[in-house]
């Protein structure tokens, strides 16, 4: 007791509230040790065990101190104390200064804390997101490879199935592949055959493909390019070409793909069109011509004849009447062809004939001259054709020109080959005159049945031979087309140059002779 006042209750006091702050910070200093157990990764809760272990620290340093002293004052022992008082106070002062440094820290701690924990809600949505892609990871890239598949498929069914030639070509215009529509239609048997080729070789003309080259290289596409390519017999091929170039990155060619479309048959029908025209022309004038000159040349003919039964034993004078004579003759019949070819339609009775007595008929009278040549027929006579409703004569007519116009291509020993089939898909029945002569060239295979043209000398030929044919064929309805060199195959193997085709329709089951 100091001045009359009891320290005892002060000393109790001051003895549980030490004891109680020591079991309190170490309560708090446990709860705070579970959190970390529970979330190892959150600094909070670390920040909270530290400061709580201050907290300890410093209940710890006060409170054993303010117990030690009172123990020690209670056993007399106030030296001690004294010995001891700033070791406890030092302590005391840095656990202190340490609860404050923590506490001070703890608003830049919390805000760590919030900000790992977006990131770690983040990463969680993503970690879920990602672990959803993975579980549908495998049906996205099945479904994304049918996709591709489809897409391919499409491609190739267009690229193979496409009756118009489709190719593509590299940097210099080699070809790098080709559909097989484009393979049969350059008449080749397999792609590995083209590969590799370059384009120019099939390009007839060579400035066209100096100027397609270029117009792809410049522009970068091509539209509608009419071109003549040579097929590998030798045909020619019409085609109309789309191009487009590949470039990379830098706009550099790397190669093209293109389309062509066959206008051979195009070309063919329209030529035969134009033929039509410039002979429908033609024939108005001929008719006109052939009947003005044809009074004239009949009163020279009777005129000359009568001055050769006057003349009859004067053989001067009857000689130049000769050749009077026969040069009006040949005047006549030039005359009589003009007529033919300027008649549209067929002279006589049409009846059902068979084609194959016909060329037998006509082979009876002409082979003779040819065998003289050395020049042999060749017969392929398909059995049981159909009739055609035609012309007997008009029709033999026709095929004596063919056979003729043959053997002038022949000269001199060959082959004429005949050839007749039926095609019961267009109902048409043809006939084929080949011969292995020279061929006709391509810059005039176009003018053949032009009238008056021909590639005969001088007195050999009036040009109107094919023409007359032409008309003859038009007006039984059917047409007539050339080849050189032939396509077909039989025809190749048989070593034809030219061949004729001439066709026609037929007549339904009925009889007739020819």
């Amino acid at each position: 007791m100091s001045g009359g006042l009891p320290f005892l209750p002060v000393y109790v006091g001051d003895f549980v509230g030490a004891t109680l702050m020591i079991v309190l910070s170490l309560q708090a200093m446990r709860y705070a040790w579970r959190l970390t157990r529970l979330e190892r990764q959150n600094v909070l809760w670390t920040y909270l065990f530290w400061l709580c272990l201050a907290l300890v620290t410093l209940a710890v340093s006060r409170s054993a101190g303010h117990i030690l002293r009172f123990l020690m004052e209670l056993a007399g022992c106030h030296f001690g104390w004294r010995l001891l008082a700033p070791f406890s106070g030092g302590l005391n002062s840095l656990a202190f200064m340490t609860v404050a440094v923590l506490t001070f820290y703890f608003y830049n701690v919390y805000l760590v804390n919030e900000r790992v924990r977006r990131h770690a809600l983040a990463l969680a949505e993503a970690h879920e997101s990602l672990q959803c892609l993975n579980q549908t990871l495998e049906e996205r890239v099945e479904e994304r490879t049918m996709e591709l598949r489809r897409s391919e498929q499409k491609f190739r069914r267009l690229y193979e199935g496409s009756k118009d030639m489709i190719f593509f070509c590299d940097a210099e215009g080699r070809i790098a592949d080709i559909n097989a529509s484009g393979v049969e239609l350059l008449g080749y048997e397999r792609s590995e055959e083209i590969v590799g080729q370059h384009l120019s070789a099939f390009f007839s003309d060579e400035a066209k493909w100096s100027r397609y080259f270029c117009t792809l290289n410049s522009v970068g596409h091509i539209k509608d390019f009419e071109v003549e390519f040579a097929r590998r017999d030798g045909a020619r091929l019409y085609l109309m070409i789309a191009a487009s170039a590949i470039r990379d990155e830098n706009q550099v060619m790397q190669g093209c793909e293109a389309i062509a479309k066959d206008l051979t048959h195009f070309k063919q029908v329209t030529d035969q069109l134009i033929q039509s025209e410039n002979m429908a022309s033609v024939g108005q004038l001929a008719a006109g011509v052939a009947h003005e000159i044809n009074t004239p040349l009949g009163i020279i003919l009777g005129y000359t004849q009568l001055l050769e039964e006057d003349f009859g034993g004067n053989e001067v004078v009857l000689e130049p009447l000769r050749i009077v004579e026969k040069q009006t003759k040949v005047c006549k019949r030039i005359v009589a062809d003009l007529l033919r070819f300027s008649r549209r339609t067929s002279e006589g009775e049409l009846s059902r004939i068979k084609v194959n007595h016909c060329l037998e008929e006509v082979l009876s009278v002409v082979e003779h001259s040819l065998n003289m040549d050395h020049i042999y027929v060749q017969r392929v006579l398909a059995d049981d054709l159909p009739p055609v409703v035609a012309d007997r004569e008009r029709l033999r007519q026709v095929l004596v020109n063919m056979i003729t116009n043959a053997h002038h291509a022949i000269t001199k020993e060959g082959i004429v080959g005949i050839w007749t089939r039926f095609n019961t898909h267009s109902q048409e029945l043809e006939i084929i005159i080949g011969d292995t002569g020279g061929g006709i060239p391509p810059e005039v295979i176009g003018r053949i049945f032009d009238p008056f043209f021909t590639t005969k000398g001088v007195g050999k030929g009036t040009g109107l031979g094919l023409s007359v044919s032409f008309g003859i064929i038009q007006g039984f309805g059917g047409r007539i087309e050339v080849q050189s060199p032939p396509r077909q195959a039989m025809l190749k193997e048989a070593g034809m140059r030219t061949a004729f085709h001439i066709i026609l329709p037929v007549e339904p089951a009925g009889g007739g002779n020819c």
